[in-house]
Formats: structure tokens, C-alpha cells, sequence
């Protein structure tokens, strides 16, 4: 038994020895999908244009980081922003990718596209757009 146990012995602890760095790093490089709903703030919005009042006023979203970085964020304090740059008066819906600003360091959002519905603006005080010449 002790000739089984001890042949070989500094071949079984470099394998014990690799075996628990293996075990370390992956527990290390554990990654976390956390979701939530987050507010969406439009921006960019041109004149002459206006929301719908079927407009999303939030969008799902999936967080993938390490455990320790998403413990921490408060959907409250994110919001998807939306740029509705390039977007023509006569456009009836845009087709948008929220954006995420102010994620912690090694976190990525996971948003898909989706569809802002609108509606030309009634303002008097909008002046007249020209239509793009093709």
C-alpha cells in the first residue's frame, strides 16, 4: 500500500498542483447573465417629427458580466438611449439600436433592434421641411 501511495510522488502532486490551478481559474472566469427592464430616453429627435403615443417606454435587457460587477447596478440608474438621428418628417416608424452608456468595466448589454412608431408634429411653429431630392 505505502509503494502505491508513494511511488511516483512527485508526479502526483504536479498533478494535484495543476488540478487546483485548472479549479481556480475557471471559478474566476465565472460569467452572469443578469436580466432587467430599463427605461429608454430618446434623443436627437428633429423638428417636424414627433412620438407616437404607442412609443415603448422600456426595453428588456440582458447583462453579461462577472458576478461581482452586476451585483452592484440598479436598473434605476441605467436607461437605453435612442437616437432618432436621420430620421425624415414623413417617416411613419424608425427602426433604432438602444444604446447603453455608463455600464461598469467588463459588463455587456444584450438589446435587440425595435421599432419606434411616429407621427408628423402639429406645431405651426415647425417650419416646412424640404423632401430629399433622389
Amino acid at each position: 500500500m505505502k509503494r502505491w501511495l508513494f511511488e511516483n510522488l512527485g508526479l502526483k502532486l504536479l498533478a494535484v498542483f495543476i488540478a487546483f490551478c485548472l479549479w481556480a481559474y475557471v471559478g474566476s472566469r465565472q460569467v452572469l447573465e443578469r436580466r432587467m427592464n430599463l427605461h429608454i430616453q430618446f434623443t436627437d429627435i428633429p423638428q417636424g417629427v414627433t412620438l407616437a403615443s404607442n412609443v415603448r417606454t422600456s426595453i428588456p435587457v440582458v447583462l453579461v458580466g462577472r458576478p461581482e460587477s452586476l451585483v452592484d447596478i440598479d436598473p434605476g440608474e441605467l436607461a437605453a438611449v435612442v437616437s432618432l438621428k436621420g430620421c425624415q418628417p414623413d417617416q411613419k416608424e424608425m427602426t433604432v439600436h438602444p444604446k447603453i452608456p455608463d455600464l461598469p468595466e467588463g459588463v455587456k448589454a444584450n438589446v435587440s433592434d425595435f421599432q419606434v412608431p411616429l407621427t408628423p408634429s402639429s406645431d405651426p411653429k415647425d417650419p416646412p421641411r424640404k423632401k430629399p431630392r433622389r
